[in-house]
């Protein structure tokens, strides 16, 4: 890895943490549940899939997989809850920020390792 694949990557991080920063605040795009889910995917994926690419390559794809998968059983889990079948519309919005927030996560995870390889 090469000097000019970093600084692109410590840019990127930058960038992407500054928009989420300036589009209403740090706070809510952080969930460490979403967060586990997809890092956690990401590394068995790494570590499982037998083919030619790289480490990190293979830990972009399986980042965004675990990013859509999260999400779905995120929109399972909303559809099945209180929160669904009573219609709080602002719970339920909350609700859908975060299930969104694996799918975030996976593609970010997804476009930093392709800086990277």
């Amino acid at each position: 890895m090469n000097t000019k694949k970093i600084v692109c990557a410590v840019a990127y991080v930058g960038l992407v943490l500054s928009t989420f920063i300036f589009a209403g605040g740090l706070d809510q795009y952080i969930d460490l549940n979403s967060f586990i889910v997809v890092v956690v995917i990401a590394l068995l994926f790494a570590l499982g899939v037998n083919n030619d690419e790289s480490f990190i390559q293979k830990f972009g794809n399986g980042a965004v997989r675990a990013g859509w998968l999260g999400s779905i059983i995120g929109i399972v889990a909303i559809f099945g809850s209180d929160i669904f079948a009573s219609g709080d519309l602002p719970m339920l919005g909350a609700a859908m920020a975060v299930c969104s927030l694996t799918v975030l996560y996976g593609y970010f995870f997804k476009l930093g390792a392709m800086i990277l390889d």
